[in-house]
Formats: C-alpha cells, structure tokens, sequence
C-alpha cells in the first residue's frame, strides 16, 4: 500500500512525481510534462518582455496544476473504499 501522505509531499515538491510514485506513469508524466513545458516557455517570455497579464495567467495554471497534482496523488494511493461492494449487496 502506497503512503499518501509522501505521494502528496512528492507532488508538492515538483507536480508528477507522487503520480509515478503510485506507479502512475502516463499520468506522472503528464504533469511533469505540462509544468517544464508551462514553465520553460514562462522563464523565457519573462526574461525578453515584461510581466503582464498573461503571465499572471499562465502562473495561475501552473498553481493549479499543481495543486491538482497533489490531490490527485493523495487520492490515487489511498487505500479503495469497501462501499461500492456494500451498495451491491455484498458485505
């Protein structure tokens, strides 16, 4: 069973990592991929021009995306839940 708790922290430290930490591969490498990609086109729009209101924008989605991350990290080691089997009449 997966800590969820040090998938989360994974996630937090760079967005993906808790993802391929729970084995998560495709999905780990979509954040991951999405952020460097997010972020080296930001660091290159800072350097040559000014701050404006699609940086603003652009580092909002990289807030959420990572946020995202680290509740989808959270989420996918917790161990599953037994109701669907009790809803179904199984105990």
């Amino acid at each position: 069973m997966k800590n969820n708790i040090l998938a989360a922290a994974l996630s937090a430290i760079l967005p993906g990592v808790g993802q391929l930490y729970n084995h998560q591969w495709l999905k780990g490498m979509g954040f991951l991929t999405a952020v460097l990609v997010i972020s080296a086109s930001m660091r290159r729009r800072m350097i040559l021009e000014e701050p404006s209101l699609i940086a603003m924008l652009v580092v909002v989605t990289l807030f959420a995306i990572a946020i995202w991350s680290v509740v989808d990290a959270y989420r996918s080691s917790a161990p599953p839940t037994h109701s669907s089997a009790r809803t179904k009449g199984h105990a």
